[in-house]
């Protein structure tokens, strides 16, 4: 997305797991989201510890009907339910499995709902938001001033349309405040319904949680935008054949959160919201083209691995496989304490670039992506990271070699441009930038002692 502003989304997920930047997606329909180094942590434990239960009795087609428990639907909105679930099933070309437990509420009843289980969320991983927001505040994409927790807090209570629960296989939606469901609740439906639907027959809600418990943070945010792009396009299909024009400007009207939800949230908060969503639709675009909805079930069985994947869909084709180079032992190497490790993706080296360059430069300095790994250390009181990125050539490491070089002025506040060997400090702090051939090591820290440390443990390697 365009770094100038936030644009609005039509509807976002139910998973939140941060990494540095993807704000990966929560199979619902909101404005929140999660990624690597930085995303909501657990914020799709946050929605999947959701314990209440309603349904609807469903009859599903290609399946046997069974009685579901008994729901607080009232017969029109019970209808309603049963009328698009058919509708987006035929769509997307699959039957449904089982039945699902469906409850409509108020968006105040929902917004309550997320903002008590994010309260018990935040409080169970204090000390991992707590991690997260430091790094983040060291690459600068968020602000010094910035509570974490609290600003996570607000874009998931405020930005909620509904969700679909993965785990529990049920699905919540807000706008229960009418006795027929309003055009932007009906296509909140279709999105919500896409995930139960497709949930039932590739289960990516079990395969999403073992990708999050192995920190594969880049497959989580591939996978995600799969799942999110895939709703966004049936949503978007069901509008254009079951909504009239004015029924689909009352749903873009009331699909969004109020605005004052995103007016003070850090922009790289919100396109890592937004990615799963606006660039997942294009990934999955690009595959329905490919062959129809057949193509984009086969991507369910062979799913994106990289944000690469889905920034360029045609890398999923020609690139399937990367490899992240290889990174010494930071903490035993430099005597510091371990903070963190992981994979930074080509999403979140656009987004770092992006704080202090044109958009559009940030974007093509990133590109050319072939893995990375990063280590976070703490030294003392200073916070040390090093990320080793394998560009796919020599023309593309060394175009991200001079745009960090030109970045790192920015983010340490010099007046002067690196030296000779790529070191920049200022009093904002101190890094360093060395390209390889094809390689690209980016050292940042606090102080200028402490990059020093992790540049002699990085480059020694």
């Amino acid at each position: 997305m365009d770094d100038d502003g936030p644009r609005k989304p039509g509807r976002l997920n139910d998973s939140t797991k941060t990494t540095i930047g993807v704000l990966v997606a929560m199979v619902v329909v909101l404005i929140v989201a999660g990624i690597g180094i930085a995303t909501v942590r657990d914020a799709q434990d946050t929605i999947e510890r959701v314990k209440e239960s309603a349904a609807t009795t469903s009859t599903v087609p290609g399946a046997t009907a069974t009685t579901a428990p008994a729901s607080d639907l009232t017969p029109e909105q019970s209808r309603v339910v049963e009328e698009i679930k058919a509708q987006v099933a035929a769509i997307r070309g699959l039957p449904w499995k089982g039945t699902l437990p469906i409850k409509v509420l108020t968006k105040d009843q929902l917004a309550q709902r997320v903002r008590a289980l994010n309260a018990k969320e935040i409080a169970e991983n204090r000390e991992e938001l707590t991690t997260d927001e430091s790094i983040l505040k060291l690459l600068r994409l968020i602000g010094k001033d910035v509570d974490y927790a609290k600003t996570l807090d607000a874009i998931l209570a405020g930005g909620v349309l509904g969700f679909y629960d993965d785990e529990l296989k049920e699905l919540f939606v807000g706008g229960g405040g009418t006795a027929t469901p309003d055009p932007a609740t009906r296509a909140t439906l279709a999105h919500e319904l896409t995930h139960a639907l497709t949930d039932q027959h590739f289960d990516f809600g079990t395969r999403t949680k073992a990708l999050d418990d192995a920190d594969k943070t880049e497959e989580v945010a591939a996978f995600s935008a799969l799942i999110e792009g895939d709703a966004e396009l049936v949503a978007t299909l069901w509008q254009d054949k079951h909504l009239s024009a004015r029924e689909r400007q009352q749903a873009a009207n009331g699909s969004s959160a109020d605005p004052g939800v995103y007016a003070s949230a850090p922009p790289y908060l919100l396109a890592s919201l937004f990615f799963p969503y606006e660039d997942g639709l294009n990934f999955v675009q690009s595959r329905y083209k490919a062959g129809g909805f057949a193509e984009v079930d086969k991507a369910y069985r062979n799913p994106p691995t990289s944000t690469e994947h889905i920034l360029h869909p045609e890398t999923y084709v020609s690139s399937p496989a990367w490899t992240a180079p290889s990174l010494p032992d930071l903490a035993a190497a430099t005597g510091c304490g371990k903070v963190d490790s992981g994979t930074l993706g080509e999403f979140d080296m656009g987004q770092v670039l992006a704080r202090q360059l044109p958009s559009t430069d940030a974007h093509n300095a990133a590109a050319g992506w072939n893995g990375d790994a990063y280590g976070v250390v703490r030294c003392g009181a200073a916070l040390g990271l090093a990320d080793r990125w394998q560009a796919d050539d020599m023309a593309a490491a060394t175009r991200l070699a001079d745009a960090l070089a030109r970045w790192g002025r920015g983010w340490s506040g010099s007046t002067r441009n690196t030296d000779a060997e790529g070191r920049f400090t200022g009093p904002n702090g101190s890094g360093r930038v060395v390209r390889t051939g094809g390689r690209v090591d980016l050292i940042l820290a606090d102080d200028a002692a402490t990059a020093d440390k992790v540049a002699r443990a990085l480059l020694a390697a």
